[in-house]
């Protein structure tokens, strides 16, 4: 497994090591604080957490441009079903 730190696209400087990328064959996941919230498996968007804070959501929407992938804000997340 690779562990990365995700970087801010919102012009912040750092998450300061609280938002990490974790890489593995067919999965690439986003751990905000302690907490796996939604991964990316063979191409597939899943959400894993249920709950919302305004700081995650910075997170994953930084982690969902960085892998292209379509979405972001609160009424998305939350439109979301939980996987996890």
């Amino acid at each position: 497994m690779n562990i990365t730190e995700l970087r801010p696209s919102d012009g912040r400087k750092s998450f300061y090591g609280k938002a990490l990328v974790l890489t593995s064959d067919n999965k690439i996941q986003l751990q905000s604080y302690n907490t796996i919230v939604c991964e990316i498996e063979n191409g597939n968007f899943k959400r894993l957490w249920g709950g919302y804070s305004a700081t995650t959501m910075r997170h994953i929407n930084a982690f969902i441009e960085a892998f292209n992938i379509q979405g972001g804000g609160k009424k998305w997340w939350d439109s979301l079903e939980v996987l996890g």
